[in-house]
């Protein structure tokens, strides 16, 4: 017998509109307020295809589902971008028992290159991975994974070995953290790395790896990539077994000791023996600064590299001459260069360089003084940063600006600031970027951004349409007040754009809990323990 109540509830039917879905999003509701209605709706209109359709649609717009191409960073500190825009359509597909066909057919229309799988990842995301597994992509979605940090290794290693098995679903990038030599012989194993029908690339921590293992190690024979961190001689196994494998991408980062004659000449063999190797990094730990100017020579021989990293420390006159034609060759989209030092004859290569390199489109400097590269303005860059602790001061600011009006077609920027600047430098800037109007990611660290500058900031982020991500983080000074950020926040919360400011008062306030914790630690626990 059914009562009055439950009648009443069976009788009940929701109806949503695509209008309705659309102002979560345009009224700046999404995501954290309302991601638990969205997958909740997602679930009841399982059954109202059409409708379920049409808001899957909205959802792909808005998330920029199909424009998911960035790669994981191999720096250890990354944030996960994890969250409820880049992964929102596969927690919904979570909710589905099955996947309509005009959704499928939405979903297929507007596929992404490239998912990643990332180390705090929830189910949802891998439960909505699997219903993709399930459709016919063609070609296949391209995948990397992250495991360095997962607590459920386990449970992700049995999700992504039966999407890797899927057709639809295409093995791209790994990436581990083997807490010993056993582990990584495991991992290396059991996930078939190199070999032609899983990952072909692979990121490998090595800090934790002591010895070499066991039985013979060994990588697939269609390895293609090759990234090892915190690299040290004891590792050389891992270059031995990379001979002789069709590498594109050699990459040895924040080297911990000096490479020993065994490493060298491995290394030299797979520059050598590697006739599609595109890209090369050698850097050393910011710790312990080292120089690998010597691989110069081999990198000019080099007819298809076209990305370098490097640790320079030093230069002879022969390591300048082979970065001359290097540079000269103009084959190079990307370089990076790390120094501790720039000699006046390395300013003068790389600015003479600049002048004719017009296939660069990414360029990342370090401990640079742009007063020496005035040729940077020739370059047509998509992408450029200035890392710490490059000292970019007001005459530098005056360079870098003349430049910036001349990247049209820049894309992503970063400045490190080092030493304070005049107001007036940071105005030009400001004014110069706002030029670059096709510039999504802007990244700030360490800026003054005092409240007198402010109104040139909102200047600068209402003309950039196609910003997506701005960041300023660490402040160097309090000038930012609560006052100033006010005048920012109508513009920061423009829609589709992702921001993060690290306000000074918060780190104030954090210093002020840890000297309040460390007095009531001296007070309590070291005065009880003298008396």
């Amino acid at each position: 017998m059914v009562s009055n109540e439950e009648a009443k509830f069976n009788s009940f039917k929701l109806q949503v509109k695509s209008s309705d879905v659309s102002r979560i999003f345009r009224e700046d509701l999404w995501p954290e307020g309302n991601d638990p209605v969205l997958v909740f709706l997602f679930g009841l209109l399982e059954e109202e295809s059409a409708e379920l359709t049409q808001m899957a649609s909205l959802v792909i717009k808005e998330t920029r589902f199909s424009y998911e191409h960035h790669p994981i960073s191999s720096d250890v500190s990354f944030d996960s971008p994890c969250d409820a825009s880049h992964h929102q359509l596969l927690r919904l597909l979570a909710e589905l028992n099955v996947v309509p066909p005009e959704l499928a057919d939405v979903i297929c229309k507007r596929r992404p290159p490239l998912i990643n799988i990332h180390h705090y990842c929830s189910v949802s995301c891998m439960k909505g991975m699997l219903k993709l597994c399930n459709l016919r992509f063609q070609p296949p979605i391209r995948m990397n994974v992250d495991l360095r940090y997962s607590r459920d290794k386990e449970e992700k290693m049995s999700f992504v070995q039966k999407f890797i098995k899927c057709e639809s679903i295409e093995g791209s990038k790994i990436w581990i953290w083997p807490r010993d030599h056993t582990e990584l012989w495991n991992d290396v194993r059991g996930w078939r790395i190199g070999q032609a029908n899983s990952f072909q690339q692979v990121n490998i921590e090595c800090m934790d790896i002591e010895g070499n293992p066991c039985e013979e190690f060994s990588f697939g024979n269609h390895l293609s990539e090759l990234e090892l961190i915190e690299f040290e001689r004891s590792h050389s196994f891992l270059l031995e077994a990379a001979l002789h494998k069709p590498l594109t991408s050699l990459q040895l980062i924040n080297c911990c000791d000096k490479l020993d004659n065994r490493c060298i000449s491995l290394i030299r063999q797979l520059l050598r023996n590697q006739r599609n190797l595109q890209r090369v990094q050698l850097t050393s730990s910011p710790w312990q600064p080292q120089h690998f100017g010597f691989f110069l020579a081999d990198f000019a021989q080099m007819e298809n590299l076209q990305s370098l990293e490097i640790s320079l420390k030093n230069s002879t006159d022969k390591e300048k001459r082979s970065l001359e034609a290097i540079l000269k060759r103009n084959k190079l989209s990307e370089l990076t260069i790390h120094s501790s030092k720039y000699s006046r004859s390395l300013y003068s290569v790389l600015n003479e360089g600049f002048h004719s390199m017009s296939s660069l489109r990414e360029l990342h400097l370090r401990r640079v003084d742009f007063i020496h590269l005035p040729n940077l303005r020739h370059l047509d860059l998509i992408n450029f940063s200035l890392l710490l602790p490059s000292e970019l001061n007001d005459d530098g600011i005056a360079v870098l600006s003349d430049a910036l009006r001349s990247w049209r077609n820049l894309q992503q920027l970063r400045i490190d600031f080092n030493v304070p600047v005049a107001e007036c430098s940071l105005r030009k800037l400001f004014e110069a970027i706002a030029g670059c109007h096709r510039l999504q990611i802007l990244h700030f660290d360490c800026l003054e951004m005092a409240d007198s500058v402010v109104p040139s900031v909102c200047k600068m982020i209402e003309s950039l349409k196609q910003l997506r991500k701005f960041t300023s983080d660490f402040q160097r000074d309090k000038s930012l007040t609560e006052e100033g950020f006010k005048q920012l926040e109508p513009i920061l919360k423009r829609n589709g754009l992702n921001t993060f400011i690290k306000m000074p008062k918060v780190t104030k306030k954090l210093q002020e809990m840890e000297h309040d914790f460390f007095e009531w630690f001296r007070e309590r626990v070291i005065g009880a323990a003298c008396t």
